[in-house]
């Protein structure tokens, strides 16, 4: 990269920065940040955190909490400022992540920038405070180390547990990353069969299940609040169905979960990497999630940096939009588009991206 391309990419960075850190002092706080207060509050008295009805997740997030809330008091601010400064870091760590995911050098510069300073990724991470960007920083990682010569299966796994146990926002991705026993690796994966074994991906997923062991005596709350929570519901995605008089309350549940395991077995027989079949597994589980909650919305955006295009493009301005208008941040604005205009947005994305995908088919069967 020559000086002046430096020079423009050292300055979207800081303007992203600034950004970041002016929403991180404006904000005051919201039912999440006042739910991270309860939980921390709770658990600190002995109790378990999904007794509150304001968590859904493993113990894991629940003992950050704990912990930020212990630096908070020595620091003098907030554990809302204390959450904002750890996913700010953490976005930056993504960034970091991205750069060597996008080939290092102007690809990889510029995936960073993408992700950092878009305004979906702002919008969750500075101002809702949602942390989901941890747990896909964990993804990321993931990724990264099935890319490398020596594949040491332990790290792949170590990373998807460890997302999991952050927020389980991308708890069907590990079965992407199963070995194929079938034939190359993924284009941009190396020459080996790269993944993991069957055994692997379930250790992944006991790691999970076994985090909620020592809380056995809250399972029904831990079943209520973690297995069977679904976002909020209403007229997004599949959800729409039960508006058609006679619809069981099931059939939306039903679709999803036949939407991602077709999708994971379709992702897995394309000869495309896994960041990329990671990519359309979140589109399509944002396509039938019969709930959604504002943070849904970044989880494409980190992978999508890696393959930026009209539909990055688009989605990005619409998610914005939507998060604007919801979070009431230009009330003059009345036609901002909501929950279902990220919807179309999404759908759009993923027909680009399954577009593009099989237009590169040909190429990669004729080399």
């Amino acid at each position: 990269m020559g000086r002046t391309e430096r020079l423009v990419l050292a300055a979207g960075f800081a303007a992203a920065l600034a950004l970041r850190l002016a929403f991180l002092a404006a904000s005051a706080g919201n039912y999440d940040t006042a739910s991270y207060e309860e939980v921390a509050r709770t658990v600190r008295s002995g109790g378990d955190p999904w007794s509150t009805d304001r968590y859904n997740y493993s113990p894991v997030w629940a003992g950050v909490l704990v912990g930020l809330r212990h630096v908070a008091g020595a620091t003098g601010v907030s554990l809302a400022t204390a959450v904002g400064v750890l996913l700010l870091a953490g976005d930056g760590a993504t960034a970091a992540l991205l750069a060597r995911l996008g080939g290092g050098g102007r690809a990889g510069a510029r995936a960073a920038l993408l992700f950092f300073a878009n305004p979906v990724s702002i919008l969750v991470s500075s101002h809702h405070r949602a942390f989901d960007g941890l747990a896909l920083l964990l993804l990321l990682a993931a990724l990264l180390a099935l890319r490398r010569e020596q594949l040491r299966p332990g790290r792949v796994v170590a990373a998807l547990a460890g997302s999991l146990l952050v927020k389980h926002v991308a708890a069907f991705h590990p079965l992407l990353f199963l070995r194929n026993p079938a034939g190359r690796a993924a284009e941009g994966e190396g020459p080996r069969r790269r993944g993991l074994s069957p055994a692997a991906v379930a250790a992944v997923y006991a790691v999970f299940a076994a985090s909620f062991l020592p809380f056995l005596g809250a399972w029904p709350a831990i079943r209520r609040n973690v297995l069977l929570y679904g976002g909020l519901g209403g007229l997004y995605g599949t959800d729409a169905l039960l508006l058609v008089p006679g619809v069981p309350f099931w059939v939306p549940r039903v679709l999803f979960a036949a939407a991602v395991i077709a999708a994971v077995v379709v992702l897995r027989k394309r000869r495309i990497e896994t960041a990329r079949a990671s990519l359309g597994l979140f589109l399509v589980v944002l396509l039938f999630l019969p709930g959604i909650g504002r943070q849904y919305f970044v989880w494409p955006i980190a992978l999508g940096a890696l393959f930026p295009g009209a539909g990055y493009a688009i989605y990005t301005v619409v998610a914005t939009a939507a998060l604007v208008a919801i979070a009431g941040l230009a009330p003059s604005l009345a036609h901002l588009p909501g929950w279902y205009g990220v919807w179309w947005a999404a759908l759009l994305w993923l027909l680009l991206e399954a577009r593009g995908a099989a237009a590169a088919e040909p190429a990669r069967e004729n080399r």
